[in-house]
């Protein structure tokens, strides 16, 4: 089972249970109780006498640590139950008990990198055990995630679930017998992405002047017509935004088509 590429730091905690007795289904995120950097966080999981550990950690500065590997069950919840089946998250956090936004968005990344390795199609907030967001509090005598993190789990639902359906393949279109030929670029410079949307990779780009030879294939996304060709060198479908997804050819548009 692999582990999140986000990590930036690993100290492995000798406070786990080899292996789970349940596939990964669902995440915990939990609360440091305190503004420490996930170097501390590993010191703090290092003595067998914690009897505790995470999967990951998060600081306020947004780079996350890595405790226990996620094919290993962490002690976090205080229930086997839950961590047999949870990837656990400690954040740290500010005296107020909110996380910064560099965190915060550390957060909402793992998550869905976790749900996407995990095959979770979406996180389920529900505001108890029956669905695969938890809370610590629920199964022990404690005040984690905190007040104020514990008020963010639907916005949080609501962000992961929001990067997942976004990044779902969408049906091929069928192709415009008409849209492909040679479009000559019409600003100063035009990113070139490896998928047809603004969340594509940047790959290459064009500058105004330059000519690029389009298929009949396209799409829109992003409030933008997107265009495919296939790269001379890589062999590989590159994709481009032709202009503004209005319905009709504009007079602003990226790229405007040679006869």
């Amino acid at each position: 089972m692999p582990n999140s590429p986000l990590v930036s730091y690993t100290c492995l905690s000798p406070n786990y249970t080899r292996g789970r007795n349940h596939k990964i289904d669902r995440i915990t995120p939990h609360y440091v109780a305190g503004n420490c950097t996930i170097e501390t966080l590993g010191e703090i999981f290092r003595p067998t006498s914690r009897r505790a550990s995470s999967n990951y950690g998060i600081g306020s500065d947004g780079r996350i640590g890595m405790y226990v590997e996620e094919a290993n069950r962490p002690w976090t919840s205080g229930s086997s139950y839950n961590d047999n089946r949870a990837v656990t998250i400690e954040c740290a956090n500010l005296g107020d008990g909110s996380l910064t936004p560099s965190c915060w968005s550390s957060l909402v990344a793992l998550c869905v990198d976790i749900c996407k390795r995990n095959n979770i199609e979406k996180l389920n907030y529900t505001g108890d055990d029956s669905g695969n967001l938890t809370m610590h509090k629920w199964y022990q005598d404690t005040d984690c995630p905190g007040p104020w993190l514990s008020k963010q789990f639907n916005r949080l639902a609501s962000e992961v679930n929001a990067i997942l359906s976004g990044d779902k393949p969408k049906p091929e279109p069928t192709p415009e017998k008409h849209f492909g030929g040679l479009y000559e670029c019409m600003v100063s410079v035009l990113n070139v992405r490896d998928k047809p949307s603004l969340r594509g990779n940047l790959v290459a780009h064009y500058l105004i002047g330059e000519i690029v030879q389009l298929d009949d294939w396209y799409t829109s996304a992003d409030g933008y017509v997107w265009g495919r060709y296939t790269g001379n060198q890589s062999g590989k479908l590159r994709y481009i935004a032709v202009g503004r997804d209005t319905g009709r050819i504009e007079n602003d548009d990226f790229l405007i088509k040679i006869g």
